[in-house]
């Protein structure tokens, strides 16, 4: 009698974090589930409690090094919350969006040219042993200092923002503990235009290879599913702040406007025994149907336009290729990744110019809640 079986792939490599793999198979050797397993307890929701409000945001952090900024700010939104402030002082919310430009361009760029472009450019059948970011400085030498000293630029606008790299402490309750002086001001705009052509030649290879290879990417861990994500109050794309909105798979709209404090009034989550990550899904659709995907792809599906020019005829593009329908291809994440760097450059270059950046009024206060 045929026997099921598992494969297991254990560790994960080139990703952002730690995990495995296991795919179930039935007694003839169909895949009958395949698993991601997160293996690391984290439990920050437990030991912040009882700790003075104003380090939870230096503590939160701590749950990631690639990509500590976002935590870091969900953080202090919320401590922003329990000391009563509900708006920022314009020097606040302008050092806190430049922060997290810096955060989501050296993540994205990480990435992509480090973690996935191996694949892409070498292929998926390729020999093991170079298909890494070493085979790619010896075989795309130009390409990889350019991924680098993409990655390093947002890595220098967190630090002149949060203080330092990683795990910095440039937002607090109510607002940041300093400002951008001129002198951080002119070292970052030394390098700016030549950030947006990088960014731009990113968008072109990432789109690019979605086209040369189309009946791949069409193929390739295709699914429909539902999107979720923040979006400004007109529909822009927004990184920072917004609205939640989402979409199925039609691209019919599941729910728009929703403040994201009430997220408990629209999701839910789910927990396996094999994970210790949660399984979220709407309420209303369920736990079979109401699972959706977020991050870059779900973010161009479901913002109506970006509110800079060049990422905006880069998302237009995205768009039109799946003819302006939700893109349900796995590996569009990577040219939707290109197109966010591309718009956090614009930003950055933007907010650079701005002088409340050097603005002293820093905090906003409240009453506790």
């Amino acid at each position: 009698m045929a026997k099921t079986r598992v494969i297991e792939i254990d560790p994960l490599t080139r990703v952002e974090g730690h995990g495995k793999v296991t795919i179930h198979l039935d007694e003839r050797n169909n895949v009958d589930e395949a698993r991601l397993h997160i293996v690391e307890f984290r439990g920050f929701e437990r030991f912040i409690l009882g700790r003075l409000y104003w380090e939870v945001p230096v503590i939160v952090q701590r749950l990631c090094g690639i990509c500590p900024v976002s935590h870091h700010l969900a953080a202090s939104k919320a401590m922003d919350s329990i000391v009563g402030v509900d708006r920022l002082t314009p020097t606040a919310e302008k050092m806190r969006r430049l922060m997290h430009y810096g955060q989501i361009m050296q993540s994205n760029v990480l990435h992509f040219f480090h973690l996935s472009s191996p694949d892409l450019l070498f292929g998926f059948e390729s020999e093991v042993g170079k298909r890494n970011i070493f085979g790619i400085i010896a075989a795309y030498p130009d390409l990889a200092v350019k991924g680098i000293k993409l990655r390093k630029f947002g890595q220098e606008v967190i630090r002149a923002t949060a203080g330092k790299k990683i795990h910095g402490t440039g937002a607090i309750p109510g607002g940041v503990n300093k400002n951008l002086s001129l002198a951080e001001r002119d070292h970052l705009l030394e390098n700016m235009e030549q950030m947006i052509e990088w960014a731009q030649e990113a968008v072109a290879i990432a789109a690019g290879y979605c086209v040369d290879h189309l009946a791949l990417v069409q193929a390739f861990a295709t699914f429909n599913s539902s999107h979720m994500s923040l979006v400004r109050e007109d529909g822009a794309l927004d990184l920072y702040h917004g609205v939640l909105r989402a979409i199925d798979a039609s691209g019919n709209t599941i729910f728009d406007q929703v403040d994201y404090r009430d997220f408990n009034d629209y999701l839910m989550e789910e927990v396996r025994s094999w994970s210790y990550m949660k399984f979220p899904f709407i309420k209303r659709r369920g736990i079979l149907d109401g699972w959706y995907r977020v991050g870059p792809l779900s973010r161009m599906n479901t913002a109506g336009f970006i509110d800079t020019p060049l990422a905006d005829n880069a998302h237009r593009a995205f768009r039109a290729f799946s003819n302006g329908r939700p893109n349900q291809m796995s590996l569009a994440y990577h040219w939707a990744r290109m197109i966010e760097v591309l718009h956090c450059v614009e930003k950055i270059r933007e907010l650079l110019h701005d002088p409340d950046l050097q603005g002293s009024d820093l905090v906003q206060r409240g009453e506790r809640r």
